[in-house]
């Protein structure tokens, strides 16, 4: 079977297939983590308070985005079913419902982010000094989300339709103008006034704002195998129940770690700014060289979708194979490198402070092992959701951030060593987090291994006659 701007997924070399349809996955993720990486290294010129804005107000942001990723899961493992069913009607018809109920849901969240501000950022502890500049970034995102939940709908469901490739040049392009943007607006380049903190939110809401339109645009032209019409929006009854039972799920399991997060990042805060400054930047390094695996993970989702969709169990499971594959070549020599060079990646965010680039030092000495665990887990959550069998997913989210995470950091830091007292017992985080990660890999392993995940979950329409 061959679709126009997709991959045939039902046939031919399934590690070309994960390699094609993962790696524009990987860049577009890599687009995204360039965002952050900006804020990272302008804003550290500006010195760690500043840094700290992002950082702390990302957790909360992301409890909420946490919210549209899970349910983006629905639409990439019913649109894979679907096409792999070959009911494209039915595809456009669930992309559409996921992109009404996501955008009523942003407009939602958006006005609670905003009327607990402040009483959320008191509740993390965040320190006086990083007090004001988080205010003004948390702002800005919080109001500036809606914008950003129509990207968020077109690239799941293009991961499962089999396009891979159109989500991955509206993300190079809109990155591209947020590195171009963010220095002028923090700094007052060209004539616009320095904005600071203020200046790296805004760029990326009026990016994420313009991939949005971008893809509301691809999704109504037809121009990319998904062709949304109006009726496709009026929402149905039985696909809204797919949605609600596969999406619900992932939106817990993601918004539950995400808060347990919150709650971490308020541990972090007690050790003061080059604590949450070494984490923050250790939380980006550590996203940036996981793409690969989270690329080649999203490649098995759509993959063992399409292929559940059309009865091939088999090759559904051989492709959960290849991914593990792949994901150990590309995790294994970005653990190695952050564990020689963690310093050198410290002082190139933060130059001139020798106390981060000491706790930065033991910080990447101790986690890069927790790469593997992670990465593995990555890619058995892929065949899970492409199953559109999500509680496995939510349920070890949970406990790898409340049951193992939180309860080894706080062991480690507060209570073996001597807590904010000393600030090097931040060693106890570093090493709650290995443990963490883990444990929650071998929990799912062990559910993956019981099989449930290969029942198809789509209703198929009977055939004419």
């Amino acid at each position: 079977m061959t679709k126009p701007n997709g991959l045939n997924l039902l046939e031919g070399s399934l590690l070309k297939n994960i390699i094609k349809l993962g790696y524009p996955m990987a860049l577009g993720s890599l687009a995204q983590t360039l965002y952050d990486l900006a804020d990272t290294f302008w804003l550290g010129k500006l010195g760690k308070e500043a840094l700290s804005a992002p950082v702390i107000a990302f957790h909360i942001v992301f409890f909420l985005i946490a919210i549209a990723l899970g349910f983006s899961i629905a639409g990439t493992s019913l649109v894979s079913q679907y096409i792999g069913a070959k009911e494209k009607e039915k595809a456009n018809q669930s992309a559409g419902n996921l992109l009404l109920y996501l955008f009523l849901i942003s407009i939602i969240l958006s006005a609670l982010g905003l009327l607990l501000a402040n009483p959320l950022l008191k509740l993390l502890g965040t320190p006086a000094d990083a007090f004001d500049f988080t205010l003004s970034y948390y702002w800005i995102m919080m109001a500036g989300m809606p914008l950003a939940f129509p990207i968020f709908v077109y690239q799941s469901v293009m991961n499962g339709y089999g396009d891979t490739i159109s989500p991955l040049k509206i993300a190079l392009v809109t990155a591209a103008i947020n590195m171009v943007l963010d220095p002028v607006l923090i700094f007052g380049w060209l004539g616009f006034p320095a904005l600071g903190v203020k200046g790296a939110a805004l760029t990326t809401v009026l990016t994420r704002a313009l991939a949005s339109i971008a893809g509301l645009y691809l999704f109504f032209s037809g121009k990319k195998g998904i062709k949304l019409k109006l009726r496709h929006l009026k929402p149905d009854i039985d696909l809204s129940r797919l949605i609600v039972k596969i999406g619900i799920p992932s939106a817990v399991g993601f918004a539950g770690a995400s808060l347990g997060f919150i709650v971490l990042i308020g541990i972090v805060n007690l050790f003061g700014t080059p604590v949450i400054s070494a984490y923050g930047i250790s939380s980006r390094v550590i996203h940036f060289f996981m793409l690969p695996a989270m690329g080649i993970s999203a490649a098995v989702t759509a993959i063992v979708g399409q292929n559940l969709g059309a009865g091939n169990i088999q090759r559904a499971k051989s492709t959960v194979i290849k991914g593990i594959f792949l994901m150990l070549c590309v995790i294994v020599p970005p653990t190695i490198l952050t564990f020689i060079f963690g310093k050198q990646v410290t002082m190139f965010f933060i130059p001139g402070d020798p106390l981060i680039h000491r706790i930065g030092q033991v910080m990447f000495y101790i986690t890069p092992p927790s790469l593997i665990f992670f990465g593995l887990s990555t890619v058995l959550q892929g065949a899970f959701q492409g199953s559109g069998y999500t509680v496995p997913v939510m349920v070890t989210n949970l406990a790898r951030i409340w049951l193992f995470r939180i309860p080894f950091v706080y062991l480690f830091a507060m209570v073996l060593l001597d807590g904010p007292t000393d600030i090097y017992a931040c060693v106890g985080i570093w090493w709650g987090m290995v443990v963490s990660n883990f444990l929650s890999f071998l929990m799912l392993y062990l559910w993956y291994k019981k099989g449930n995940w290969t029942k198809v979950r789509i209703k198929k329409e009977p055939p004419p006659g």
